[in-house]
């Protein structure tokens, strides 16, 4: 699918009801979105998975393979169930990596770091944003902190927040290191 028909699709779902079907390079299955922001590069979403959502993302475009918006009944019962009814867009500003990493650091939220086509991911908190990178400090699944890393902007397709996964351990993990 050509980019210029992808961003047309993403402006159009933008800030609506219209559940997205997104396919990405890395990844054979899709993933439903709503959309709530974008821009030539990012896209902010929410995902939608069986009448729940889980957290925002945000994913490059150019890693889009094929975008489309579904309309069937869960689309219907979703409307039905006002599932965006409470969703607030989060303060993010998409404009590059690092004014997002800028975003999150400044909400405190804990978040998921991928490279989807190494199947790399870091889950914790910003420790520093720089021009080309962020600091990050990630925890294992014991819940231990591990050492400070620096991860590349380049190497990033997704970060995740404010889903199931890092919103619980961010209320559980004791013995937060200190900024």
């Amino acid at each position: 699918m050509k980019k210029e028909k992808i961003i047309t699709c993403i402006e159009n779902a933008s800030g609506t009801y219209e559940l997205c079907r997104c396919w990405f390079e890395y990844d054979k299955d899709y993933w439903y979105f709503y959309i709530l922001d974008f821009n030539a590069k990012l896209f902010l979403g929410i995902e939608e998975d069986d009448f729940q959502l889980n957290g925002f993302q945000i994913r490059r475009i150019a890693d889009m393979r094929k975008i489309e918006t579904k309309m069937d009944t869960c689309t219907l019962i979703n409307r039905k169930q006002e599932i965006l009814k409470n969703v607030k867009k989060p303060a993010v500003n998409l404009g590059s990596w690092q004014t997002v990493f800028e975003s999150l650091d400044r909400l405190k939220y804990f978040v998921i770091i991928e490279n989807e086509y190494k199947e790399k991911f870091a889950v914790g908190r910003i420790v520093k944003v720089k021009k080309k990178s962020v600091v990050f400090q990630e925890f294992d699944a014991d819940g231990k902190w591990q050492e400070e890393s620096e991860i590349d902007f380049e190497n990033i397709t997704t970060v995740t927040f404010k889903d199931r996964y890092s919103s619980t351990w961010q209320k559980y993990l004791k013995n937060q290191p200190a900024k």
